[in-house]
This record gives structure tokens, sequence and C-alpha cells, in this order.
């Protein structure tokens, strides 16, 4: 299986809405942001509380294990 990055993985799975909703704690499409929050940000999205219930959408397993996979993989940039 090929290397998880940040850039061509995790940043896509990232809307803009949610990008500017967590802007008041962090910037989901920063690298160096992520990194540094990505076990609350997994926990958050493994718990279906990551994207806000308000937008009506949870992410599917499949994204959630490439988060993951992209945090034991070393946090790839």
């Amino acid at each position: 299986m090929a290397q998880v990055s940040f850039e061509k993985d995790i940043k896509p799975l990232i809307t803009a809405e949610d990008q500017a909703h967590m802007l008041f704690m962090f910037d989901l499409w920063s690298y160096d942001d992520v990194k540094s929050n990505a076990e609350e940000i997994y926990d958050s999205v493994s718990n279906g509380r990551m994207p806000p219930a308000a937008t009506g959408r949870t992410w599917s397993s499949d994204k959630v294990a490439l988060f993951k996979q992209w945090m034991d993989d070393g946090y790839q940039k």
C-alpha cells in the first residue's frame, strides 16, 4: 500500500465548510495544525463528532481508516 500523505490524501477529505467551522480552534487545511491535533481529530471523526452533526454527514469507515493510516505512517506531508 502506498504511503498516505496529508496533501494528497488527507486534505482532500476536509471540505471548505469543515475548515471554516473549525478555524476557531485550528486550521484543518494546515499540515502543522492537523498533525498537532491528529489524535483529537481522529477521535472526533471516528466517533462521528466531526464533521459537525449540523452538516448531516459523517466520515465513512474508509475515510477514518485513511486518516489513521496517515498517523501510523508518520504524518507524511
